[in-house]
């Protein structure tokens, strides 16, 4: 989905832990290559890759700011800080 953050518009995807809620083309690049994954020990955490570092909890929002440069934000936070655009029809 795209959200504004500031003035800059941005994707956004809401952490689900169900692979048919993956609906962003960029989310499921981030799965196929491997950059991120569910944690086998803890369901409900995505974690990143060493490229990136870090981990994200169901519920969580991931903002795509670039090719390189993707930030995990709380849903409080999100909803504070960003504005979700309608879709396009």
């Amino acid at each position: 989905m795209q959200v504004k953050m500031g003035e800059q518009i941005v994707e956004a995807w809401q952490v689900v832990h169900d692979e048919n809620e993956i609906v962003e083309d960029w989310v499921q690049h981030l799965f196929d290559k491997q950059i991120c994954f569910w944690n086998p020990k803890i369901p409900d955490q995505l974690r990143f890759s060493l490229m990136f570092g870090g981990a994200a909890r169901v519920g969580d929002y991931l903002i795509y700011l670039g090719k390189s440069d993707i930030k995990v934000v709380s849903e409080k936070r999100f909803k504070k800080e960003f504005t979700k655009l309608e879709a396009k029809k």
